[in-house]
């Protein structure tokens, strides 16, 4: 019997402030499509502030990667 482990990449996003789920959808929607990539798995929540927080799954480190690299800034200090 084989078992096929399902490989997965978890990126954290936090949209931008005063940015509405719905518009942070709208963002990230063209560049997926463009991309063709589908998230495994899409958390969000809407802290007690009103930010929006994401937890998105991938099936890969390369799609991980890409949308790290098209929206997650890292602060340089």
């Amino acid at each position: 019997m084989s078992v096929m482990l399902r490989e997965e990449h978890h990126v954290f996003f936090e949209a931008r402030t005063g940015q509405s789920l719905l518009d942070t959808m709208e963002q990230l929607e063209p560049w997926l499509d463009h991309n063709d990539i589908r998230p495994v798995e899409f958390k969000h929540t809407v802290t007690p502030s009103g930010a929006v927080e994401m937890l998105l799954t991938f099936r890969t480190r390369h799609e991980a990667s890409l949308f790290e690299q098209a929206f997650c800034q890292v602060d340089a200090a």
